[in-house]
């Protein structure tokens, strides 16, 4: 019965993929046609039998070719007997040609455009009778949820429409708690399906958790200025421990099954992107202790801030992921160092504990400046005015 119906959603997706494959054709030989028209050519495009007919088998044949090759691949790579949830991967695989083909179309249309929404109504109509069949508690429906419904956000950094960097977003939040609903769900359910577990959630869930510390400032009124705010919601600072420890607690797993070598190397971006995630939530903790008046340099937070900063800056260290990342795609390696040593937070957290710790950590915001008194100069004005409120309640503390 699954196997039939799994088809039968296979089917309506051919359906539906056919359908916008020949409308689009239809389209651009209308262009051709109005074109020729419009110059006033002696001999106009000749809509012909023929044309439609033609037009007509070629969306057919590469509709039909391609959703049965990506079936026929997905079927053997996860209906195997070292698979688990047979039932439930019936739909998953099913639904995996058109999640395919709605990630290539997201490459260059945001997911919300209207264009899209039937493609994305059929994917949610697999989605809801597919899960039916997976147990409970069991991690993998959050891959389904992650592979096909947030990664398309993830990974062009896409925004839902009308996404306001000033105003309450609901949209983009309702992005993120589903993005949270994914990570919570992989992380801390078992997985039935080991391959899955490792293939879809151990090498997906960085770029997840890398997009959500990215954008999670839309949870607040305001994007813009947002931290401040947030930094002193529990929620909020409940959500960052989490994060946090399912980012270490990944690493974990890699070494335990001794896969955390061969992550470095055939995936270092994978590694790094967790690593950014590991450093950014460590300095929000550490942030929000000052707001919630429990800052102290023996938070246990503070070595392990200093230890990740420590590994991810260190070049000389063998293996270093950063430095094999440059080497493949050193504009993404720039960019993540940038987030993880280069911002205003890491910097006032470098300030912080070299100033009320005496702790000192590598890495340094960068500003150009030939002379290096002047460019500490102006990195400390930098901080102390954009912290200006963090670094008072310091004061008011330290002399009281």
């Amino acid at each position: 019965m699954h196997l039939l119906l799994g088809v039968f959603f296979l089917t309506l997706s051919m359906v539906l993929v056919f359908l916008y494959l020949a409308a689009m054709s239809m389209l651009l030989v209308g262009l051709r046609w109005l074109w020729q028209r419009m110059r006033k050519t002696q001999l106009p495009f000749v809509f012909s039998r023929g044309h439609i007919k033609r037009i007509i088998y070629s969306c057919l044949a590469v509709t039909l070719i391609s959703h049965v090759f990506i079936y026929v691949s997905n079927r053997a790579h996860w209906c195997g007997e070292d698979n688990a949830n047979l039932q439930a991967k019936e739909y998953f695989v099913a639904g995996q040609p058109l999640a395919g083909l709605r990630l290539v179309l997201t490459t260059f249309l945001n997911p919300d455009n209207p264009v899209l929404q039937p493609l994305h109504g059929l994917q949610q109509m697999i989605y809801i009778q597919g899960i039916k069949y997976l147990p409970e508690h069991d991690g993998e429906i959050g891959v389904w949820t992650d592979s096909w419904f947030n990664y398309p956000y993830i990974r062009r950094m896409w925004v839902p429409y009308k996404t306001s960097k000033t105003e309450p977003s609901y949209r983009m939040r309702k992005l993120l708690d589903r993005i949270w609903f994914a990570m919570e769900t992989m992380s801390t359910r078992p997985f039935a399906d080991k391959q899955m577990e490792y293939e879809m959630y151990q090498l997906n869930f960085p770029r997840s958790a890398f997009y959500y510390i990215i954008k999670n400032g839309y949870y607040a009124d305001r994007f813009i200025g947002s931290s401040f705010e947030l930094l002193k919601e529990p929620d909020y600072v409940r959500r960052s421990r989490s994060l946090y420890e399912w980012s270490a607690l990944l690493r974990e797993r890699w070494i335990e099954r001794e896969y955390y070598v061969t992550i470095k190397k055939k995936y270092p971006k994978i590694e790094a992107l967790r690593q950014v995630v590991e450093l950014d939530r460590l300095a929000y903790l550490i942030r929000s202790s000052i707001y919630s008046g429990t800052f102290s340099c023996a938070n246990p937070d503070i070595p392990l801030y200093v230890a990740a900063r420590h590994e991810f800056v260190d070049e000389s260290a063998e293996d270093h992921v950063l430095k094999r990342l440059r080497r493949r795609e050193k504009r993404q390696a720039d960019d993540l160092y940038a987030i993880g040593v280069e911002g205003t937070t890491p910097a006032f957290l470098k300030y912080l504990l070299k100033q009320y710790c005496s702790v000192e950590v590598l890495g340094t915001m960068n500003f150009g400046y030939k002379n290096k008194e002047a460019e500490e100069r102006r990195i400390k004005d930098q901080v102390e005015y954009t912290f200006r409120n963090e670094i008072k309640i310091l004061e008011e503390r330290h002399h009281e």
